[in-house]
């Protein structure tokens, strides 16, 4: 598994930024505060000189960094200087953090926050959060690391703190992609990049898009990230920033490897697959150079890596054992359980492409242990995949396809249709505040030429007198309302754009939400829950989902799904239907809800079986052509549920209640090209449809229950 370009951890922002910037004037500045310390007294100055001192020596020379901390620790207590006492607990859990003796980190940030907290210091005391908050994912306890960051949050906004407010939802967003939560992650992105862009602070902005570009790598959508990558590179080469390049070059070589990898024979020749892989190791060496003039051993493991990866794909196997065998090195030299994670994926990978099953099978369990130990979903999933396929060429196929199944629920968990709907309408709201931004901008604008105009116009009016004072003034009146009409129209044309991308988003939010929860929402900020007493819930299932889909390419198998749902869609609108969701190959309505009415029972029942119809015509057509397709088992009950949102960021509607559970285990305990009904649904529709009753049938959890197989419409 390739690294990620995304920040190291120790380079999480409010920790070391002022390092990074400062290094390079480090030695005059360090010998001219020395210089100072030699003649200061014992008071606070002394405890400020001693902690500034600390702080540039934290690097090179730790050890005598930890000294002036001590001093600074000593003198301050004698002092009683409570604010000095908490910056030199900070910094000597800074420099522990730099060095990577992260427990030793923790307690002396929980030392400074004490302090800080004593003496009501919110500033000092979010700023604590924040570096504990980095410490815990350091100490990989990702759910300690989000709540000391959100508590961060929360005083920072206290404050009206906009600048760092940006900076910690970057950290928080990055945090979130790391583990493979994208939702999350673009949701809190999105909102730094607001708030930075607005700030015009460039490494802020620098860092979201590259954050960004790996959350559309993650998601396969390679041109899109690219895109985020490059806008990332324009801004880090502006600034001469090494550690945002390192990341950015490191990304476009991982893009250019998976379009390599994940190009398909037809789609492009082995010279060009070769021509992107020689792209990818070009980018990543540039990357090891810039890693390794700043000394980032962690950068450096990472390059090793990747261009493991990447000569893995090249079929030079032994040159990429090589390569990730020196990552591995590094790697727990720093106890990076991570980091040792994905070299374990890439060395099982390798052996298992030079038939070497059993150590293939070894590497595997080796990285989904530690996958398991931190909770890593992402890498669990690959762990399904890689199974599958060892135990598929060990002769065991019973463990390889459950292992397949394992991976393919776990996949569809993890990037099901509600969270590429979720994507699309954040970047929608994000472009709607971006011209917004932009409006206020020019609105400022034509106030401060107003005022411009204004002083020209006294100006001259006291220099000139009389009729030509007028002339002037009535010329500078003209002139000002050419370029006020000027300003309108530019500002009209703005106006256009807001109102074209507010249509965009209006339609991306109505094919989440049901129209009026869509309009309570616009209107109140918020939708209530409501309770309905009688609903009519459908669930759908594919038949063989797994075996057929294991046969079908990732784009054939998506085509599938997409032509089923499309005719699904189109056939419960017809009927007045709410879809509610797909989760994999499931898909979920329900009749009688946003809007009320007593004819859902019939409704759904009808639209079951057209749904069935339309499979079995689907799949003569199919058996014609000699290709294998789905088939589908329908569930129906009715009763009450409880329908709404849920949070105030993730907008998707779902419902509640036994009705749910009971419609899942009516499609559960039914059979192919059937409709299954529950006895509450069969006495509301018994006089319009032919049914038959199959008696008592074991439901999991819900014990015997009356079902009946619909036939046909009386």
């Amino acid at each position: 598994m390739k690294k990620l370009a995304s920040f190291k951890k120790g380079q999480r922002f409010c920790i070391l930024a002022l390092l990074l910037c400062t290094t390079v004037s480090l030695s005059a500045q360090l010998d001219s505060l020395l210089l100072e310390l030699k003649k200061s007294k014992a008071d606070t100055n002394k405890v400020k000189l001693l902690n500034d001192i600390a702080w540039e020596q934290m690097f090179e020379t730790p050890d005598l960094a930890r000294e002036k901390l001590q001093a600074s620790i000593t003198l301050s207590k004698r002092l009683d200087f409570k604010k000095g006492e908490a910056q030199a607990y900070n910094n000597f859990g800074v420099t522990e953090t730099i060095h990577s003796n992260h427990k030793e980190a923790l307690v002396y940030h929980e030392k400074a926050l004490a302090i800080r907290q004593t003496i009501g210091d919110k500033k000092g005391v979010a700023s604590c959060y924040n570096n504990i908050g980095n410490v815990y994912e350091e100490l990989d306890d990702y759910k300690a690391s989000i709540q000391n960051l959100k508590e961060s949050l929360r005083i920072r906004e206290e404050l009206k703190d906009t600048a760092r407010i940006g900076r910690v939802l970057y950290n928080i967003g990055s945090l979130y992609q790391s583990q493979g939560f994208y939702e999350e992650a673009s949701d809190h992105i999105f909102q730094s990049l607001v708030i930075t862009e607005k700030a015009k602070d460039t490494v802020a902005v620098a860092n979201a898009y590259n954050e960004l570009g790996n959350i559309r790598y993650e998601l396969e959508r390679w041109e899109e990230a690219v895109s985020y990558y490059e806008k990332a590179k324009v801004l880090f080469e502006q600034t001469d920033d090494k550690w945002g390049l390192a990341s950015v070059y490191t990304s476009l070589a991982l893009v250019k490897d998976e379009i390599g990898n994940t190009c398909k024979e037809g789609e492009c020749t082995t010279a060009q697959k070769i021509e992107l892989f020689e792209e990818a190791k070009r980018l990543q060496n540039i990357a090891l150079t810039l890693r390794t003039e700043l000394e980032d051993e962690e950068g450096i493991s990472a390059c090793y890596n990747n261009l493991g990866e990447i000569h893995k794909h090249l079929e030079r196997l032994e040159e990429a054992l090589q390569f990730f065998e020196k990552s591995l090195v590094i790697r727990k030299k720093l106890e990076d359980k991570k980091g040792i994670m994905e070299v374990y994926n890439g060395i099982g990978d390798v052996y298992r492409r030079q038939n070497k099953s059993k150590e293939a099978l070894n590497y595997t369990e080796k990285y989904m242990t530690i996958a398991q130990e931190i909770d890593d979903k992402k890498f669990i999933q690959k762990a399904y995949k890689d199974f599958s396929k060892v135990y598929k060429e060990l002769g065991k196929t019973e463990k390889a396809l459950d292992y397949r199944i394992k991976y393919d629920e776990l996949r569809y968990e993890r990037l099901d249709e509600s969270r590429v709907k979720d994507l699309e309408s954040k970047e929608a709201w994000y472009g709607d505040i971006k011209k917004q931004n932009e409006i206020e901008r020019q609105k400022a604008d034509l106030i401060l030429q107003d005022e411009k105009l204004k002083n020209a116009a006294l100006l001259r009016n006291s220099l000139i007198g009389g009729a030509l004072g007028l002339l002037l003034l009535a010329f500078l009146l003209y002139n000002r309302y050419r370029i006020k009409n000027a300003a309108n129209k530019k500002l009209e044309t703005q106006n256009k754009i807001i109102e074209e991308e507010r249509k965009r988003s209006e339609k991306l939010l109505l094919n989440i939400l049901p129209s009026e929860t869509a309009e309570e929402l616009k209107t109140n900020g918020s939708a209530k829950a409501k309770s309905y007493e009688s609903v009519t819930v459908l669930f759908t299932d594919f038949k063989s989902f797994t075996q057929i889909a294991e046969q079908l390419s990732p784009e054939e198998l998506v085509a599938e799904l997409d032509e089923c749902f499309r005719a699904f869609d189109d056939i419960t609108s017809r009927f007045g239907i709410e879809k509610i969701k797909t989760i994999g190959d499931a898909y979920m309505c329900a009749g009688g809800l946003p809007s009320r009415n007593t004819t859902h029972p019939v409704d759904v029942v009808e639209a079951a079986l057209e749904i069935q119809r339309f499979m079995q015509e689907r799949k003569e057509r199919f058996l014609k052509l000699g290709k294998q397709t789905f088939d589908t088992r329908i569930g129906i009950h009715t009763g009450p549920v409880v329908a709404g949102i849920v949070g105030n960021r993730k907008f998707a509607y779902d419902i509640w209640g036994d009705t749910v559970n009971t419609a899942a285990r009516m499609e559960a305990s039914g059979a192919i090209e059937k409709v299954n009904i529950s006895s509450t649904t069969y006495e509301l529709i018994k006089d319009q449809f032919e049914c038959a009753y199959r008696g008592k049938i074991e439901a999991k959890n819900k014990g015997a229950i009356d079902m009946y197989f619909v036939e046909r419409k009386i």
